[in-house]
């Protein structure tokens, strides 16, 4: 499962995230979700929105638009 790999990719980058599979989703579907604090800064959270965007591209994973 993509999510799995993306997710051990990105903890190996440094970048916590959960993985969110069925039955939370769909069954074809799945998420990841990371949790924000007061305390990162800006610099941190365009860090780790770069270290995803990128992981994604290695995967081939679909991104939802915006």
């Amino acid at each position: 499962m993509k999510n799995i790999l993306l997710t051990k990719m990105l903890l190996e980058d440094g970048v916590f995230v959960n993985p969110v599979v069925s039955p939370a989703v769909p069954t074809q579907s799945t998420l990841i979700r990371f949790s924000l604090m007061a305390t990162h800064t800006i610099e941190q959270i365009d860090t780790a929105i770069d270290k995803i965007a990128k992981t994604y591209k290695k995967l081939n994973v679909k991104q939802l638009s915006r």
